[in-house]
């Protein structure tokens, strides 16, 4: 199978499971545990296909362990978020948990925001590569995980002095940006690979002089 057919293949996958799990939650209301798991994983699998999708293109850039930890904390972070429910909650319950006054703290956007601008501060300084695939991988479970929240309730942003929450986000918009977010972040890095492999061969090319 061609690069090209195979990432085709990732990106319907990708829409099938947004468009079906978006649906199952709406459909599935009881019993509760069962909507909650449906929701759950919809956001890690989402999690994990565009993580795959980045990291499958630098994977020149890192070993097959790595890899895997990559697309792994992917899948697992994109549905660990959820458990600030039942950390605000203070409670293992379900109902506990989905009932609580104000969203958790996890869902703050501007985490999202935060690793965005560090994501670029690393691609922009130079800084290992390695380190910038670490932090876009964090950005994309918490991105991705809370753009799907958006279209219930919105982005909301926290911080010092701000408690502001948007609109809740046009559900064809949701899809496309789930479906741009790996292309957007591919491009960001293959700048710093770009330049760092230009750097590199900038140094080879131009040794300092050794004294023998």
């Amino acid at each position: 199978m061609s690069p090209t057919i195979l990432l085709l293949a990732k990106h319907i996958v990708l829409l099938l499971v947004c468009i079906t799990g978006d649906k199952l939650s709406l459909v599935v209301q009881k019993p509760h545990i069962l909507k909650a798991a449906i929701d759950n994983v919809t956001h890690a699998l989402i999690g994990l296909i565009v993580t795959e999708i980045v990291v499958r293109n630098f994977h020149d850039q890192v070993g097959r362990n790595e890899k895997y930890a990559l697309i792994g904390t992917g899948f697992v972070l994109s549905s660990l978020i959820d458990l600030d429910h039942f950390i605000e909650a203070k409670s293992f319950s379900l109902h506990d948990a989905t009932n609580l006054s104000e969203r958790p703290f996890l869902h703050n956007s501007s985490i999202f925001l935060g690793l965005l601008v560090s994501m670029i501060g690393t691609i922009a300084t130079q800084a290992k590569f390695n380190a910038s695939l670490w932090i876009t991988v964090n950005f994309i479970a918490f991105f991705t995980h809370q753009l799907r929240d958006a279209i219930r309730r919105g982005f909301w942003f926290r911080a010092p002095y701000l408690n502001y929450s948007t609109a809740p986000v046009i559900y064809w918009v949701y899809l496309a940006l789930t479906q741009l977010c790996p292309h957007a972040i591919i491009q960001l890095l293959d700048m710093q690979r770009s330049r760092s492999t230009s750097l590199g061969e900038y140094k080879t090319k131009y040794k300092a002089l050794e004294v023998v």
